[in-house]
């Protein structure tokens, strides 16, 4: 009697071993890596709602039977030059001075950005992807995954230093809604999807718009929020448009600065 006992718990045991290594399965892999968390200060990208479906012409009757010739094949049009400051100079010395804001936690104001600019999230992805980001799972602050907004595939999240604390937030992105849906089937409630971006882009920004608010005799402690726009830059590449900050007592003050992000992307390289 006893020994049936014994192997009726022990047949249980099994089972419970094997359901666990089955669920441990469907989560995915940890990731072992260095940067597994993000800043709560994170920045924000503002979603742009997606258009309508247009509705297609009513069919006329065409006078004469020729063929319908192919579509061509869509391109990103070349921005038109917006007349504004010329991009600012950002060296060696604005990228250690990020750096170093960077590494001091989070006092520095919250970047929150539009890429209205672009003809849509897409265009914006791929020109962020080419400067070094890339798209992650996050959840409860921590790394959980990598993924691919192309494919939709997740994969093991090898981040390092390399990369800025002030993740790309991207809540109520509407181009991202399957991918967020996605990530919260895998990975549980709480999950969202978010681009990290090289730190030496951070840096940058953060030293250009730091020295930029000294030389009017202000701190960047004095701000809440950099409010800004992605841009295409003429050739390619990607541009930040800073338009105006919001200060700690609620005041705003306007901006005209510009900066160019590829070459903090080469640095980074």
């Amino acid at each position: 009697m006893r020994r049936r006992a014994w192997l009726v718990w022990l047949s249980r045991g099994v089972v419970a071993l094997w359901i666990g290594a089955y669920l441990a399965s469907q989560v995915g892999p940890a990731a072992p890596v260095e940067a597994t968390e993000v800043a709560e200060s994170a920045a924000r990208v503002q979603p742009r709602p997606l258009e309508p479906p247009r509705r297609p012409p009513e069919p006329r009757e065409a006078k004469t039977a020729k063929p319908a010739a192919p579509p061509e094949p869509s391109a990103e049009p070349e921005p038109t030059p917006e007349p504004g400051p010329k991009p600012a100079r950002l060296g060696a010395a604005e990228v250690e001075e990020g750096d170093r804001i960077l590494a001091g936690g989070g006092d520095f104001p919250v970047l929150s950005c539009t890429y209205e600019d672009f003809p849509s999230f897409d265009h914006y992805a791929r020109a962020m992807a080419a400067l070094g980001a890339r798209f992650v799972v996050v959840r409860q602050r921590r790394i959980v995954a990598a993924i691919d907004p192309a494919s939709g595939r997740f994969e093991e999240a090898r981040v390092d230093a390399g990369f800025s604390p002030r993740a790309r937030d991207y809540t109520g992105e509407p181009a991202l809604a399957p991918l967020a849906r996605a990530a919260r089937e895998r990975f549980g409630g709480g999950a969202v999807v978010m681009m990290l971006v090289p730190r030496t882009i951070d840096a940058g920004l953060f030293g250009g718009i730091s020295r930029a608010l000294a030389g009017r005799g202000e701190a960047h402690q004095a701000y809440r929020e950099i409010r800004g726009r992605y841009q295409r830059a003429p050739g390619g590449g990607v541009r930040l448009r800073v338009d105006r900050g919001t200060r700690l007592d609620g005041s705003e003050v306007e901006m005209d600065l510009l900066f160019e992000l590829a070459g903090l992307a080469d640095r980074s390289a």
